[in-house]
């Protein structure tokens, strides 16, 4: 799979697992059903994050990665609270893609998260700890 590349974080904002989690769903699922990134409107994502979920920001990811963007009208979150992302190809195929429990576990121990936890927003971490 390819990097993230560097512009993504300057369109994203700030560092954060979520959103390379997020584009790096998107490669998944794109290799899986063998599609190139979405530059006109054929492939739509429906990521399953949840009102108020705390990890939107895998949706900027999944928008990098396949092009499915809100401007094009090809993402629609699907409010089930998740995080995972089905794609779908008009006549194709769909895929989903979901993180796995023991995944997100282990996630919720890097240093990232206690600085969340205590209020900080991701821009005022650290880039030793974001990096």
């Amino acid at each position: 799979m390819n990097m993230v590349p560097s512009w993504a974080y300057e369109f994203h904002g700030h560092r954060c697992p979520f959103m390379p989690i997020g584009f790096r769903m998107g490669q998944l699922a794109m290799r899986q059903m063998q599609v190139e990134r979405e530059k006109d409107h054929g492939l739509f994502a429906f990521p399953e994050i949840g009102v108020g979920h705390p990890q939107t920001c895998m949706v900027d990811g999944i928008q990098i990665a396949t092009g499915c963007t809100y401007g094009k009208l090809l993402v629609e979150k699907t409010g089930i609270g998740k995080l995972a992302v089905t794609l779908w190809k008009a006549g194709k195929i769909a895929v989903r893609v979901a993180t796995k429990p023991e995944f997100m576990d282990r996630l919720g121990q890097f240093e990232f998260f206690k600085y969340r936890k205590a209020g900080k927003e991701p821009s005022e971490i650290p880039d030793a700890v974001t990096n």
